[in-house]
């Protein structure tokens, strides 16, 4: 599955190994973890949520259902506050 950064809706930018995430119509500011920002890099990329996972797996030394749970967590949480949508 693909997503897409709503970049309408929010602004993304790197702090360190962290991000931040500023929602436009809600004037919100959301901080991210390392990990929450290298997937929404990712989706910035163009990265498919598999590709996302690879990464991640390559990267933390995680087993690919563990990871592969916490990216789809992640993105729901990130589709919920608008802040990407699916591509289709």
């Amino acid at each position: 599955m693909n997503y897409q950064i709503n970049t309408d809706k929010v602004l993304f930018t790197q702090l360190g190994d962290e991000g931040v995430v500023y929602g436009i119509e809600t004037n919100e500011y959301l901080t991210l973890n390392e990990t929450y920002f290298k997937i929404l890099q990712g989706v910035e990329q163009g990265k498919t949520q598999a590709e996302i996972v690879t990464q991640l797996c390559q990267e933390y030394d995680i087993a690919e259902t563990d990871c592969q749970m916490e990216v789809v967590e992640a993105l729901q949480k990130l589709a919920e506050k608008g802040y990407v949508s699916t591509l289709i």
